[in-house]
């Protein structure tokens, strides 16, 4: 194997002995540094303050995990993000992301 195949050959996945935590996340804040990007997941929850669906009702954001990664991971995930999305939408449709909810009935 060449010098330059061997510096492109793609590490293989392991399964962790401690097994893998599943976040649901519909909400991100994003930080960053001259070093690295921070991404802040959270999941659009009830506010305590209204808990109630109606005129007065304010969501909350209840953070579920952070992930920190390089700027060159950045671009990375964003090519394979780019990838995948135009193949999503190529099938399904442009993703809609100016979406307005309707008010609540209650």
């Amino acid at each position: 194997m060449s010098e330059i195949e061997d510096k492109n050959t793609k590490l293989p996945w392991i399964k962790s002995p401690s097994g893998v935590s599943d976040i649901y996340s519909n909400n991100v804040h994003v930080t960053w540094t001259l070093d690295d990007v921070r991404l802040r997941i959270g999941q659009i929850v009830d506010n305590p303050e209204t808990p109630t669906p109606g005129d007065g009702f304010k969501g909350a954001v209840e953070e579920r995990a952070a992930l920190t990664f390089t700027w060159r991971n950045a671009k990375l995930i964003r090519d394979q993000l780019t990838k995948l999305i135009d193949s999503y939408e190529k099938i399904n449709g442009e993703i809609n992301v100016d979406v307005t909810l309707p008010p609540s009935t209650n």
